[in-house]
């Protein structure tokens, strides 16, 4: 009788294993959280790779904001979720990079989530406004130095790569600027139209139609070369301050402890993404370099900036939250 009741209970195991084997995933909508505000270049991302993952993984993908206190509100909300695959996040740098570096007690572990795939990587562009009536780099440095910590720099947020490219800038210029931190760009751009801030490190996405439309202008960008989208904009490098190279770079990860077997079928779907010409066109229009999608991208690149971002914040001595 006992051994029947071991058969009994091996049987009952390998059923509920062989049922979970062949259930399908995804069974429902997939939730993408994303750490900023409706509307700026990092929830236009998000909801173009929404829109294509879907259509591979045969369920709706819906991109959910939750911004604010340099992504670690939405990095948060996700790190505590259910670990089935049905809830990730888009993440960037300063989710899993810089934060370690400002906050004392972070909410999540940044190296504990489940890896998906690296996105791609966009530089910014320095935006100034109207009211200012800069021509160039150089007047941004003169008009900087004669009234040190008096012109006003807008971010997406503290310890965002927005917030990081303008401490970069004034130790390389060797000026003072005052950082007036948002939480996001459509809450920024606007105080820079209206003139209330001076100058801020956009993504091209969005701070380039606002240059287009006459209504800021553009001094630089951020990346080592000049964009082929931009090939009239010189990079801050080639105007004065060399070795300068600022970017910001974007990757989808899981829960802790979400299963390989779904993040491996997430994965699959966003390298379709990536590599669908339409979605790579939408992406470099945004300013965005697409990535190969993959889990192992994404461990190189957080390896190569973490000693990077960590001597940045140090020399800059960035307040520790």
């Amino acid at each position: 009788m006992f051994k029947t009741g071991i058969k009994f209970i091996a049987a009952a195991i390998l059923g509920m294993a062989a049922g979970l084997a062949a259930a399908a995933y995804p069974e429902r909508a997939i939730t993408m959280i994303t750490p900023f505000p409706a509307g700026g270049a990092t929830d236009g991302l998000a909801r173009t790779l929404a829109e294509h993952m879907a259509k591979t993984l045969g369920q709706s993908v819906v991109v959910e904001n939750r911004a604010g206190a340099a992504t670690t509100i939405g990095a948060s909300h996700v790190s505590r979720a259910t670990p089935d695959g049905y809830t990730i996040l888009l993440a960037t740098n300063s989710t899993l990079v810089t934060n370690r570096f400002l906050f004392k007690n972070l909410t999540y572990d940044p190296d504990a989530f489940a890896p998906i795939g690296m996105i791609g990587i966009g530089p910014m562009v320095l935006l100034s406004t109207k009211k200012d009536q800069f021509k160039s780099l150089a007047d941004v440095v003169k008009a900087a130095k004669a009234q040190p910590g008096t012109l006003s720099i807008a971010s997406f947020g503290a310890g965002t790569s927005s917030h990081l490219a303008a401490e970069y800038f004034q130790q390389l210029a060797d000026i003072k600027l005052l950082h007036v931190p948002f939480k996001g760009s459509t809450q920024a751009l606007p105080q820079l139209i209206n003139g209330d801030v001076d100058l801020f490190f956009d993504m091209v996405s969005t701070g380039m139609p606002q240059v287009d439309a006459g209504k800021v202008d553009v001094q630089a960008i951020t990346s080592k070369d000049r964009m082929s989208t931009l090939p009239k904009l010189a990079t801050v490098s080639e105007s004065g301050y060399p070795g300068f190279e600022m970017t910001a770079w974007f990757t989808l990860v899981a829960p802790p402890g979400t299963p390989q077997a779904a993040t491996r079928v997430l994965g699959d779907a966003l390298r379709a993404a990536l590599n669908d010409e339409a979605v790579r066109k939408r992406m470099l229009v945004m300013g965005i370099e697409p990535s190969d999608g993959s889990p192992e991208a994404l461990t190189a690149q957080i390896k190569q900036e973490i000693p990077i971002i960590q001597s940045l914040v140090k020399r800059a001595n960035i307040a520790v939250q």
